[in-house]
Formats: C-alpha cells, structure tokens, sequence
C-alpha cells in the first residue's frame, strides 16, 4: 500500500509541476456521495478456410473468446476531493476453438468458461485539471478480494472431460484515470488498471488428471487497454 500511494503522489506532483492541475481547486466537496457503474467488454473471433494464423506459432485457429464484466460502486467524500468507498463486480469469461495447432503440436477443442465475484475497498484522490470542475485525473487505490470457478472441457464420446476449479484471490492494486462531468451531478470515466499485487489459490478436480491445487503470487506493472473501463457516477 505505501508503494501505491507512493506512485500516486508522484503522478500528482509530476502534473502540478507541468501546471496541470491544481490541488487546491475543489472538483468535488467534501460530504458529498455517489454511486456508480463501470462496465467493460472485449470479443475475439477467429476463422477462414484454415483458420486463422497468430504470429506463425498459432496455427489453423478456429474459435471465440468472449470477456466482460460489470462493477457498482458507491462513495464518501471525507475531504474535498477525497472518497473512501467500496465497489462490487462480476467478470465471465469464455473461450471456445476448435482443434489448433501451436508451434507442431496440435491441441483438440476446448471450452473454457470462468466467471468470478469481486468486492474492494477503494481510497480515492482527484486533481483538478486546469482549476475547473469539469476535468480532472484521479488515483484510485483498492484493497480486493474475489471468489469464482474455471471450467475447461473438451466433448468426447464419453461425454465432458476436463476439470473444475474453485478460485479465491486477493490483492492490492493502483488504478488512475480521467473524470469528466457532463452535468451539475453525472460524471463520466475512464479506468485503467497500472499496478497490482497479491495472490490467488485455485482447487482443482480433473476427470484427465485428478485433484490438484496451484498457488500464485504476483506483482505486475502492466497498463493495459484490455483493461480500460468506461463508468458513470451520480453525485449527491
């Protein structure tokens, strides 16, 4: 956490020093609340009379990845332009191909499908663009924690084969972004995750290669447009 604010600090003083932004300007009063919705989507689909090639490793692909999530949220500002809060979202994700070839080996169908429920904690900071109250860039810090499920399955003769995992995680994570207010009490944003932390635990039950767990720990520097969320938020 002393990392993220960290970051966020130097973010604010690198703007202020390009004469950006002012962190005296009000952009939102301290006693005000809200509540707001993000949402993101992303699709892929690949085909052709043999498939599609991915970078010559990646061959003869056939297939749909489909990923989207939707996320509420609801704040109190305890200063000018400061909010504590908390946010609560839901991602699914599905991937569906056909036999695939990657580099000489040749992987058969595949269906995946993982969905997960999240809920954070969230401290967030605006600086005023330009001394008005219509723009401004915000560094929002979040403490999260998420439980879902993976499924990955091929159809054979004897019917579903694959494996069942049950996933828990938690992490800490800076997320920046920009605010613009379209009327006197609706903003508009745009989110970007920059960096996170944590771990994940997954419990698995395979009918291929029975029971299993698998940990992961990580921290990732990774700005991403895949990533990028669009919101909107009513002031009150």
């Amino acid at each position: 956490m002393t990392m993220l604010l960290l970051t966020a600090a130097c973010g604010i003083v690198s703007a202020q020093r390009r004469g950006m932004g002012n962190p005296h300007a009000v952009y939102i009063e301290k006693g005000t609340r809200s509540v707001g919705l993000s949402f993101g989507y992303d699709s892929w689909k690949a085909d052709g009379e043999n498939g599609y090639d991915l970078f010559g490793i990646v061959k003869e692909l056939e297939g749909n990845l489909t990923l989207g999530d939707v996320s509420a949220s609801g704040a109190w500002f305890i200063k000018d332009n400061l909010s504590v809060g908390f946010r609560i979202g839901y991602t699914d994700t599905r991937v569906s191909f056909d036999s695939t070839l990657i580099a000489t080996v040749e992987l058969p169908d595949r269906n995946i499908s993982r969905q997960t429920v999240n809920g954070a904690l969230a401290c967030r900071g605006y600086l005023p663009l330009f001394d008005g109250r219509i723009l401004a860039l915000f560094f929002e810090g979040r403490l999260s924690g998420s439980t879902g499920y993976n499924k990955s399955y091929r159809v054979t003769q004897n019917g579903k084969e694959g494996s069942y995992s049950d996933i828990w995680s938690a992490s800490v994570g800076l997320y920046p972004g920009i605010s613009v207010f379209a009327t006197q009490n609706i903003s508009f944003e745009v989110q970007l995750p920059l960096l996170e932390g944590g771990c994940q635990w997954q419990k698995q039950d395979s009918t291929e290669s029975g029971d299993g767990t698998l940990n992961h720990s990580f921290v990732r520097f990774k700005p991403s447009l895949i990533g990028l969320r669009m919101g909107l938020v009513y002031h009150f």
